[in-house]
């Protein structure tokens, strides 16, 4: 992901993107500029499920990301939950789960809906992406 993109999840989810020299995180986002919308969303919904089950930002047991890429291309966000909260770890994995499956749908690229699934399972691109392969 672009550098741009990037330090607008770190400026608006600093403290879900804390401690990234000590994780995966220093690499960056690993995925494509088409799928910030989803790493957007899914950032939010996590803070907003932390929220609403009692956590604060300030408190040690906020959820962190430890890495975000696509991986047999799909969107891959792997995030340590609260212990000691299954409501909120369970939560969080059914909008990591979702934010998958919609990535599975969206170019990594250019954000476009799929209109083609490329060979070999590894990536899955819209038809202008495809066709540039």
């Amino acid at each position: 992901m672009n550098e741009v993109l990037s330090k607008k999840l770190l400026d608006d989810f600093p403290v879900l993107f804390r401690h990234r020299s000590e994780s995966s995180m220093q690499r960056g986002f690993e995925c494509g500029d088409g799928w910030f919308d989803l790493v957007y969303q899914l950032s939010r919904d996590i803070e907003v499920a932390a929220r609403e089950s009692g956590n604060k930002p300030d408190d040690p047991s906020w959820p962190m990301c430890r890495q975000v890429k696509e991986k047999f291309g799909s969107l891959r966000f792997v995030v340590f939950a609260v212990e000691g909260r299954p409501e909120l770890s369970e939560r969080i994995s059914e909008l990591k789960l979702h934010a998958l499956n919609r990535s599975l749908q969206v170019c990594p690229e250019c954000g476009q809906d799929v209109a083609v699934v490329s060979e070999g399972g590894t990536a899955i691109l819209c038809q202008a992406h495809e066709l540039k392969r």
